[in-house]
């Protein structure tokens, strides 16, 4: 049986450059909550939602509140009239955070004792004002329901110098860990959630991978730790009589 002919492989040896990781979104930015500042750069705050009592009843809001924060949650979210908030701020260890649909039920929130107020980009430049007339003096951060509208606002939340957050109580739990993956990708840094075990693993997970990806700084020449032969002075001794 005749051999095959063997046609020679052509190797090109042009040089692949694969493409770069997509940048993080710079989220330097910081929250205070009851004394204690918080660096969000590489950190993501989870905040489980307290349901609406079945009984309407305030000893009932602050018995879930407490089964939220055993759960894993760093925020207790009570996005509830102000009466049911009052109790939870008082009992709870972890922050309060709720969400408010206009400047008044931000007022009244702060009022009542919330540590940290989520309201839609368009509200942001209204409390600023307020804050800065002493109206407001609780912290604020821009909300958004879907990663789309994530960009216009980050805008907003970087031109306010405010946390970003992403309420992933309206998607699906087959969508959810997706969505806050990207939503956190993207710049956010508080997850408003229903499922406080699920967002807490996507919030450790990409919390670990911001911090990989977070530029470390080098120490300077004038910073830098003197060496054993620079730090001891030199032996004078020969030159001496």
């Amino acid at each position: 049986m005749p051999a095959r002919p063997v046609h020679p492989v052509h190797v090109s040896s042009s040089v692949v450059i694969a493409p770069s990781l997509r940048p993080v979104p710079a989220a330097d930015v910081t929250v205070t909550l009851r004394g204690q500042v918080v660096d969000l750069a590489a950190r993501v705050l989870v905040a489980g939602v307290v349901p609406a009592p079945r009984f309407g009843r305030e000893n009932e809001v602050v018995a879930t509140a407490a089964a939220v924060t055993d759960s894993g949650a760093d925020l207790v979210d009570v996005s509830l009239p102000p009466r049911m908030i009052g109790p939870v701020a008082r009992a709870e260890d972890a922050p309060v955070v709720v969400r408010a649909g206009s400047a008044d039920q931000a007022l009244a929130a702060a009022r009542a004792g919330a540590d940290l107020v989520l309201v839609p980009a368009g509200l942001v430049a209204e409390l600023s004002g307020a804050q800065a007339s002493a109206a407001l003096d609780t912290p604020v951060a821009v909300v958004t329901d879907d990663v789309a509208g994530i960009a216009d606002a980050r805008i907003v939340a970087e031109q306010f110098r405010v946390p970003l957050a992403i309420d992933s109580t309206g998607a699906a739990a087959a969508d959810a860990i997706g969505a806050e993956s990207m939503a956190i990708a993207e710049g956010c840094r508080l997850v408003r959630t229903r499922d406080v075990r699920r967002s807490r693993r996507v919030a450790e997970v990409m919390g670990a991978l911001l911090g990989a990806r977070r530029p470390t700084s080098t120490p300077t020449e004038d910073s830098a730790t003197p060496t054993e032969d620079s730090a001891t002075p030199a032996d004078d001794s020969e030159d001496q009589p």
